[in-house]
């Protein structure tokens, strides 16, 4: 009896774990494209088997009021699909079906089988978003977070001082702070001194403030302020996806500072006699306590001192405000003379954060030309924040825009060559001199002489006409080292019989019929001795030294003449080489 209900039992326990088994093989599988699973997950979806879930898991922002589009396709066959919330679920059939008014059917359902539309978002609608496709044996899961904006609180300036305007000095670095209370998502905060964007010089701080989603910001900006910047306006600026046009909070600044040094300031073109006006701009913050003009030989001797505003004597003077620390401090002299150009001037200004003294000197004299000079006519200067028209002089603030002098050396250096290149090619074209030269003109005479050359040469041969060219050049070299006519006939008397017979031979050959025939021109600078007196000179001693000098005298003019043929025959050629080489 037990032994048989011991097998019974054993049995029954077998069919059990049996009929469980299948079950547990074939229940339902979920692939979330938020959760991948057995690498089933793609890129665009989640794939089981045979099926692909479309689907596009990015956050998405909508403002209340506006549309809110959900997508979710399917690549394959699909049983059916349903969207999920944390408190509810929709089913894509009653959707389609109009079963509620706020929700429908998307325009576009290719690869968007269970995508859905919501018409008008609000905030009950924010959070996460589930699209469930139930295919066959398990369901494509994906996911997506739906934030519905929430527009930030007003920004908040947090200064300790009360009061409309924020105090800074430019001496030490100031914070000042700039919160958004909640926003979602959190909101962006930018800085602005005046149209400058000084972000740069903040950081910002994003904390959840305990609601869902919802972000509180603070932005802390440190910086030192700039005398140039008091009066401008420091704007916090929140930006967000809800708001049309940014939300601000402004505050003025006033920057506290000592009165500004500036370097000495020159007066210049002041007519004797006249009446004139020394106009000089300077700043403080805040206003100055004293203020007054003081005078005499030299700066470090000033023996008379004028309150501003006041008079005395031949001056008197006051004092501008132009509104955000800028003054202007005037001295008016009555009949200007030698003696006030001769004079130092000092404006001395104090205010509770120290003092400062203002050179001046006033000048009969024309202002400087230069670019680097140090003053300049104040005509030319536009007023600006720290600089006013103030009589004719300027200050080291001016001083970027003027030519420095080694581009001013540059520009005189680069005018000078110029200039010298200019009068040199005028100087060679005056004197014909290089390519300005003009060509040899053409001489009949010459040309008759040079056929007659070349025919002669022609006769003789080659080796004749090199000997003759070499004969004339040592002629010409003769006619530099020849002695002169006096020396010449000195050397003939001293002769001795040796060469009184080869100055016979040479009269001999004179006489000759050869000689009667030749040019019996006279040539230039040539005396010719006449018959009578050769007559004279052949009955006496001296008969031979006449003759030959007669004769050096016929032949060295003839060697001139053949060598300037030669030199006027060559000269156009060399001067084209010359041009062309150049």
């Amino acid at each position: 009896m037990c032994k048989c209900s011991i097998s019974v039992c054993i049995a029954f326990v077998a069919c059990c774990v049996v009929f469980a088994l299948p079950e547990t093989a074939l229940g339902q599988q979920e692939y979330d494209v938020g959760e991948p699973n057995d690498g089933e997950v793609v890129f665009n979806g989640v794939r089981g088997s045979d099926v692909a879930l479309l689907f596009d898991s990015e956050e998405v922002i909508v403002n209340p009021g506006d549309p809110l589009n959900l997508d979710c396709g399917v690549q394959g066959e699909f049983r059916s699909c349903v969207w999920e919330t944390a408190s509810a679920t929709y089913q894509i059939e009653d959707v389609y079906s109009n079963l509620y008014s706020w929700m429908g059917k998307p325009p576009v359902e290719e690869n968007n089988q269970c995508g859905i539309i919501i018409n008008s978002a609000n905030i009950e609608h924010h959070g996460i978003w589930t699209c469930k496709v139930y295919v066959r044996g398990n369901s494509l899961v994906g996911k997506k977070k739906v934030v519905v904006t929430i527009k930030p609180t007003t920004p908040v300036l947090e200064i300790e001082q009360s009061g409309g305007t924020l105090e800074v000095s430019n001496d030490e670095e100031t914070e000042v702070k700039c919160s958004v209370a909640g926003a979602r998502p959190a909101a962006d905060i930018r800085w602005y001194l005046g149209d400058k964007d000084i972000t740069v010089f903040a950081a910002a701080d994003q904390t959840p403030n305990g609601e869902e989603d919802m972000h509180k910001t603070v932005s802390t900006l440190s910086r030192t302020f700039e005398p140039s910047e008091n009066g401008r306006l420091l704007t916090c600026t929140v930006m967000h996806q809800t708001l049309v046009v940014p939300d601000n909070a402004s505050i003025p600044i006033s920057v506290i500072f000592k009165p500004i040094e500036k370097p000495l300031s020159t007066y210049y073109q002041i007519v004797p006699g006249s009446d004139y006006e020394v106009r000089l701009n300077f700043s403080a913050n805040p206003s100055p306590t004293t203020t007054e003009w003081r005078y005499g030989e030299g700066f470090q001797n000033l023996a008379t001192s004028i309150p501003v505003p006041g008079a005395t004597d031949r001056y008197t003077t006051s004092v501008e405000e132009l509104g955000d620390g800028h003054y202007t401090a005037k001295l008016h002299i009555s009949g200007f003379t030698d003696a006030d150009a001769n004079q130092r001037y000092v404006l001395f200004v104090e205010n509770r954060l120290g003092a400062t003294q203002y050179q001046v000197k006033l000048s009969m004299d024309e202002a400087p030309l230069d670019g680097d000079s140090e003053y300049r006519d104040h005509d030319k200067i536009p007023p600006t924040e720290f600089s006013v028209s103030e009589g004719i002089v300027f200050d080291g603030e001016m001083e970027s825009n003027a030519l420095s002098g080694g581009a001013v050396a540059g520009i005189v250096i680069v005018i000078l060559i110029v200039v010298v290149a200019v009068v040199a090619a005028g100087y060679a074209r005056y004197r014909q001199m290089f390519c300005f030269a003009p060509a040899a003109a053409a001489d009949p005479e010459e040309g008759k002489d040079i056929k007659e050359e070349h025919d002669t040469e022609s006769a003789r041969g080659p080796n004749t006409t090199r000997a003759a060219n070499i004969k004339n050049s040592i002629g010409k070299l003769t006619q530099v080292f020849k002695k002169p006519k006096k020396d010449q006939e000195t050397k003939l008397e001293e002769g001795d019989g040796s060469e009184d017979k080869k100055y016979v031979k040479e009269e001999t050959k004179k006489d000759s019929p050869k000689k009667e025939q030749g040019d019996e021109k006279e040539l230039p600078g040539q005396t010719q001795i006449p018959p009578d007196t050769l007559q004279i000179y052949a009955n006496s001693e001296f008969k031979v030294p006449e003759v030959q000098k007669q004769q050096t005298e016929e032949k060295k003019h003839t060697e001139i003449k053949a060598s300037r043929q030669t030199m006027n025959k060559n000269l156009p050629s060399r001067r084209m080489r010359w041009c062309t080489q150049n």
